[in-house]
């Protein structure tokens, strides 16, 4: 028989949970501008010679991802969620040698990591594991 995890084992830092709930809301903010086809955004999206619809797919994934994150018991698919959107951001800017604008999105990335460490517990007890 396994033994079910306390909830103190799946509780996380006051600075985890605040950085969660700051990178969600900023996150998802920049889903919303892109859903919202601001023109900075959709300018960006041309430079790189991607369509129209792939800034709102990103878009949606970043809103979704960012109240996910935002979200305590959701926290690890947030994460997730967001971490992919953040290695397509880093691919995008290296392949387009915009390497200032990469290291902003290496700094997320790692931080979007250190989260879902930290949720892993969670992670494990949302996929049905102990």
């Amino acid at each position: 028989m396994t033994k079910e995890p306390s909830i103190t084992a799946l509780a996380e830092p006051r600075s985890i949970r605040v950085l969660a709930i700051v990178l969600g809301v900023v996150l998802g903010g920049g889903g919303l501008s892109k859903l919202a086809s601001q023109s900075t955004q959709v300018s960006h999206f041309i430079g790189w010679g991607l369509p129209h619809w792939f800034l709102l797919l990103v878009g949606t994934f970043e809103a979704i991802g960012g109240v996910l994150l935002a979200a305590p018991g959701s926290r690890p698919v947030g994460s997730l969620i967001l971490s992919t959107i953040m290695v397509g951001a880093l691919w995008t800017h290296v392949v387009h040698a915009e390497w200032l604008d990469a290291f902003p999105v290496v700094i997320v990335l790692a931080l979007l990591l250190v989260v879902f460490r930290s949720t892993r517990g969670r992670a494990i007890q949302l996929l049905g594991g102990a």
